[in-house]
Order: structure tokens, then sequence, then C-alpha cells
């Protein structure tokens, strides 16, 4: 163990990380808000970024080692974050001359690098900081990082206590007509600086005064030990519900994936703070200590049945970077929830309790670590696996062209803004690309103010039914503001439609497409109407399924945009305001979130 540095020049050098970390910040944050370089350059702003909230995470996380390898660390991040932050900025803006005007970076291009580089650092930095000749223990890595989880959450909670304190201080001056407190609080000079000083103060009180950390992983244990069997019994529950209903109806809400991966990480958190990464016996009798063991072995129908929800959606509608991401994440469930299983056999083999636990966790912390920095590295590109993806959707034909097109435009990068210039161009090798797909791969090719030009054009071309019926302008700028047609969307294939009063008053409008709807579009036209002062916004919506004699749900699509067309829609009743078109009812959906079935 090495001999920890004097408390004062603790608290020095995390003063002097935060201030360095604050002059930084500011300097970006004042880009940022003027315009200026490098706020314009993804290539310049993501690395900068990363290296401001990366480099001071990479000091503080590396608590458990002497303060000169602590420096070497965050050193090390800092470099680090540098690469990762210019292969996203050159995977985003690229260097062209008018990179920042073809695609303006969002705050997620490099909030998400950011954020799970981070999660890479709080496993990989503490086993930097603990290991000795080359060799790191079980035990003081998972120490470490506890202490680091709870370090982490003390500055954040003498952060917020801080803040809490200034803003009710400026509420209260605000009352005597002393408005200073409160523009200074608005002010960045004030606010960036003292954000990062005060949590980097709270996390070196963390690091000099053990006790407060202590505390809190002692309570942190004992309620996850309280909360931890009712998960598992919870878990069994809605694992044993399938062999009732199936899992169909998970599969129906689209988030079966998310939901699913997110109670097994929960679980496995909960597992190993309540045992301490399985170096302790949680408190409980042997019995429940084994039936909740042999209870983990729920995760992997768990893990199953979210890869088969992942696979339908990748099936239907291509790779994207969430969906890659979604793998990770499973790949990564999928190790805890096969080691876990392996050592609830072993126990009921007669082998030590949670022997297989901490072996379990160090191959998952692995696999987490190499598996970020390959996707976010450059080996495994999320933005280049779905763009050619996408590619090779439109290559084999789909109902709406749309969709994969402005994929490629808005969440492609460089990958894709070359896949529609390629597109644009007719490329040879694409085999010959229709016209149609030429002049989407323009379109999303154009700046904003042309694209909605032609996208207003093209909306106005658009029937109006009932015959008679006239769509106000206004109704056609927010249309074109909000962002696309469904499908390609021609004088054939789509029309704007005037609804019945009775469904939501005078003034209703809804754009219907014939064909089915593509998966941004997925869910049903929506229903626009004007309020008193004439801002046109969504006020219910027409799904894109109707209802049988049966109530069971039908694709309606076709039905009613051919029964608008020929004048064959009527209301049905209760409640009213339904549709009926082609045999099929259709519930319209208000605000209030009122329906009915007869």
């Amino acid at each position: 163990m090495h001999t920890p540095a004097a408390p004062a020049s603790e608290a020095r050098a995390h003063l002097l990380v935060g201030a360095l970390q604050a002059a930084l910040a500011y300097a970006l944050y004042e880009t940022a808000r003027r315009g200026a370089w490098p706020a314009t350059e993804a290539v310049a702003f993501m690395p900068l970024f990363l290296l401001m909230a990366l480099a001071p995470l990479g000091f503080y996380l590396a608590s458990a080692a002497p303060l000169q390898r602590r420096v070497a660390i965050a050193l090390g991040v800092g470099a680090l974050a540098l690469a990762i932050g210019a292969y996203h900025g050159l995977t985003v803006g690229g260097l062209a001359e008018r990179a920042r005007e073809q695609a303006p970076f969002r705050e997620e291009d490099y909030l998400r690098p950011t954020f799970v580089l981070g999660l890479a650092l709080m496993v990989a930095v503490p086993a930097a900081a603990v290991a000795r000749e080359g060799r790191v223990r079980y035990e003081s890595w998972f120490d470490a990082l506890l202490h680091n989880t709870l370090l982490l959450a003390q500055g954040g909670l003498v952060t917020g206590l801080f803040w809490l304190v200034m803003f009710s201080a400026a509420a209260l001056f605000r009352l005597v007509r002393l408005p200073f407190l409160g523009e200074l609080i608005e002010r960045g000079a004030f606010w960036i600086p003292a954000t990062t000083l005060v949590f980097s103060y709270g996390v070196s009180l963390a690091v000099t005064q053990r006790t407060v950390a202590r505390f809190l992983f002692e309570r942190l244990t004992q309620l996850c030990g309280w909360i931890y069997p009712l998960a598992g019994a919870l878990g069994v529950a809605f694992v044993a519900s399938w062999l009732v209903q199936g899992v169909e109806p998970l599969l129906q809400t689209r988030r079966a994936a998310f939901l699913l991966l997110w109670f097994a990480v929960l679980c496995v958190l909960l597992v190993n703070a309540s045992s301490r990464g399985g170096l302790d016996a949680p408190r409980y009798p042997r019995w429940l200590r084994r039936a909740l063991s042999t209870g983990l072995l729920v995760l992997l129908p768990m893990v199953a049945v979210a890869l088969y929800a992942l696979g339908l959606r990748i099936g239907q509608y291509g790779w994207t970077v969430d969906r890659l991401w979604g793998l990770f994440v499973a790949v990564v469930v999928a190790v805890f929830a096969l080691g876990y299983t392996l050592n609830a056999m072993a126990e009921w083999l007669g082998r030590a309790e949670r022997c297989l636990v901490p072996a379990t966790n160090a191959v998952a912390a692995a696999v987490v670590v190499l598996g970020i920095l390959a996707l976010l590295g450059g080996a495994i590109d999320p933005r280049r696996v779905s763009v050619n993806d996408q590619l090779q959707r439109l290559a084999r034909g789909t109902s709406d062209e749309q969709d994969p097109i402005r994929y490629l435009a808005r969440e492609g990068g460089v990958f894709g803004r070359r896949a529609l210039q390629a597109l644009a161009a007719d490329d040879p090798v694409f085999g010959g690309v229709p016209a149609a797909r030429q002049a989407l791969a323009r379109d999303a090719l154009s700046d904003p103010t042309t694209r909605r030009e032609r996208l207003a054009e093209r909306l106005r071309a658009l029937p109006v039914f009932p015959p008679g019926a006239t769509a106000p302008p206004a109704l056609l700028e927010a249309l074109a503001r909000d962002g696309g047609l469904p499908g390609a969307c021609e004088a054939q294939t789509c029309l704007i439609w005037r609804l019945p009063p009775e469904v939501l008053g005078d003034g209703a409008y809804a754009l219907l497409a014939r064909q089915a709807p593509g998966a941004r579009e997925a869910g049903g036209a929506r229903i626009w109407r004007a309020d008193g002062r004439g801002q046109w916004a969504v006020r219910g919506h027409l799904p894109d399924q109707g209802l049988d004699t049966n109530c069971a749900p039908q694709a309606g699509h076709q039905a009613l945009f051919d029964a608008v067309r020929e004048g064959r829609v009527d209301l049905l009743v209760p409640p009213g305001r339904d549709l009926g078109a082609g045999g099929l009812r259709f519930p319209v959906q208000r605000w209030d979130g009122a329906r009915d079935c007869g």
C-alpha cells in the first residue's frame, strides 16, 4: 500500500485540477455562445470537450494510487480522450472547407462518446491505480471501483447542496429587490468555475476523509441487500408469466429489448453491491442465498428475448447506431448471465458460494472496456456499419426509401454524406440508381432552407379532400417545418384531408399516405389544427391500423386513403368521432387519450 499524501496537498491537487477544468470549460462555453472557433468545427471542439470532461475524471478515479501515478493516469486519459474526440470529430464533420454548413454537429455527437468513455474509465482506471508489478488483485480493484462510485456521488452531493444554497439565497435577495446574486449565478464566468471547483473539493473530502464514504458504503450495501431479493422475485415472476401469455405482448411494445436489458443490468448491480462483488456473504439465511443465486438464471431468458426483439427491429429497419450499442449492452449482460448461471450450477454441485462471481465480473469488465474502445475508436464504427447496412436495404428494395435516406443524412456523419453523394451522382458501384432515389439523395444533401422550400412545393402539389376543400398556407408551412413526407409522397400516393368537424372540431387536417408508413412515420397520421392564435400543432392522430368487427387490428392505411378519395368515410357511434372506412373502424385519439371500440 502507498503512503497517502497529506490532506492539504491532496486538496490543493484537486483544486488545481478543478481550476484547469474550469478554464477549459469556460473557454469552450464562450466559443459555443459566440459561434466562434473551435465550437464551429467538430474536429476541433470534440477532442477538447472530451479532454475537459474526462482528464479530471481520470485523476479522480485514480484516488487509490500515489499522487504521481494519478497525474500520469490523468495525462494518459487526456491523450485517449483527445484521440477518440478527434476521430469522432472527423467522422461527424470531416475536414472539408464547408463541413460546418454541410453537417452541423449536435450535442449528442460529443455527449455520447463522453458518457460511454467515462463508463469505460470507471472500470479501467481503478485497475491501473491498484496494479502492483503488472498484476491487479480483484479485491483491491473492486473496492477501488466501489470507492470511486461513492467518491463521485459525494462530489455531486456537495455540488448539489452548494447550488441549493445559492439559488435559495438568490430567491431571498430578489424578495427585497436585490437581484445581483441571481444575475451572478447566470453568468458563465461564475457558474462554470464554481461548479468544477466545488465538485473537486467534494471529491477531495471523500479522498482524504474516508469516514463518510465508508458510512455511505455500509448504507448502500444494506439497502441493496434489502432490495435485491425483491428484484429477484419479481424477475422470476415476470419470466414465469411468459409461460401463460407468451412474449408476444412484450414484443408489441417495441421497447422490449431496452426494458429487459435495463432490468437485467439493475439486477447485476444489486447483486454486486449487496455482496461486494461476490467477496462478502449477503446477510441472508443459507436457503435464501441459494434461492437468490438460482433466481439469477432468469437473466438468460431475459437476454435471449432481448436479443430476439433487437433482431426483429434490425430485420425490419436495419442497423442503426443505437441498435449497435444495444447489441453491445446485450453481449455484456449475456456474459454476466452465463457466468452467474455457471455459478449457480457450481453451488448446487457443492462448490463454495459465489465461487465464480469474481471471475465473471472480471471477464465482463474486460469485455466492457475492450468493446467500448473498439466501438468508439473506429475498429467497429457504429456509423460506418449502419450506413453500409442502410445502403444494402436500399439495394434490396424497401417500401419507404425516404427512411434509409433520412438516416444517412441525420445519423451517418461523414459516411452517410459520402453515400448520399454517390447515390445522387448515380455512382456505378450501385449498379444504377433510380431517378427518384437520386432526387431523395440530392434533397438530403441540400441545406435546410432549400430542403424546406422543396418540401413546401411538394405539399402544395398534393390534392386536398373532400373536393372543394383547401389547405391553409400556414398549415403547409407547419408541415414543411415538421420535416418530411411519408414515403415517396406524390399526388397519386398522398393527400391532405380535412376531417369532419365532429372528430376534432372545424379546421382539422391530416396528411395521409396510401403506402405503409416507414420506420420513422410508424404509428399513424397526425392530425393538425390551429389554436386561437393561429398556431398549427398536432392535436391527435389516426392509427395506421383499423379495427374489424371483432376489434382485431388490421392494416388500414390503404383502406382509409381510398375511402377518403372516394368520399366513403362515415362517423361511427359511440363515441361519435371514430371513423369507418373499408369495413374498418379507426379510433381517433385526442389529447385526452379517450378511445372506444364497440
